[in-house]
């Protein structure tokens, strides 16, 4: 057996304690959230940095701006219009139409007229507040739509009030389990190529389309 030499001794003092000084004061920081601010940034930048992805021409986004409700003459836009919007849509024949605007009250006029569009469009998907908020309050979804074409619009925020993270499914206060927007309108287009949603195969908890697996977040 090698016995090491006063010399040899020393050097490994000085060399070991700095580095258990280093180690201990990086949990330490770790433990108390400090580095996680520049964790966030770090993965911003590389985000940013990444090469720019293609359109895919498969998802059209139709978005409502200031100059069209300047057009319309008030907000939130009335049913009617929602209404008419969504038939005009409808004669493209998507596999799915996704409605990211709350609409558990009515919005006259043209209430009925978007209850008629709900009942004529099976492809149409709402949304819905499956999540209480900090006063306890939660957000129904337009009530004419059945609970398979909802999804909850929760999101995630980190303690600077930005969006890094997306919540796939969750269960509510009454234990009731859902699927987000993005879930549903996933599983509706990938039903027409044959591809269904299951549970992950090494992960019982996880969801998988095909053999992609995606991990998700309970709340």
């Amino acid at each position: 057996m090698k016995r090491f030499t006063e010399e040899e001794i020393q050097s490994w003092r000085v060399g070991l304690m700095p580095g258990l000084v280093v180690i201990g004061l990086v949990i330490l920081f770790r433990l108390t959230g400090v580095l996680q601010s520049l964790e966030w940034i770090a993965l911003d930048s590389f985000l940013r940095w990444r090469p720019e992805e293609s359109i895919d021409k498969r998802i059209l986004i139709v978005g409502i701006n200031e100059e069209d409700i300047r057009g319309i003459g008030t907000y939130p836009i009335p049913d009617r219009d929602l209404a008419s919007l969504l038939r005009k849509l409808a004669t493209y024949n998507p596999r799915a139409i996704g409605i990211d605007i709350v609409r558990d009250l009515p919005v006259e006029p043209g209430y009925t007229e978007l209850v008629a569009a709900f009942q004529a469009i099976n492809t149409v998907i709402g949304i819905e507040k499956a999540l209480p908020d900090q006063y306890g309050k939660s957000i129904n979804p337009p009530p004419t739509l059945p609970p398979e074409q909802v999804g909850f619009a929760d999101a995630i925020l980190d303690d600077d009030g930005h969006i890094r993270r997306s919540l796939l499914g969750t269960s509510n206060l009454e234990g009731e389990y859902k699927f987000s927007l993005a879930i549903l309108l996933a599983k509706a287009y990938l039903s027409k190529e044959g591809i269904s949603l299951t549970n992950g195969t090494d992960d019982p908890i996880a969801m998988q389309f095909g053999t992609t697996l995606n991990n998700h977040k309970n709340g």
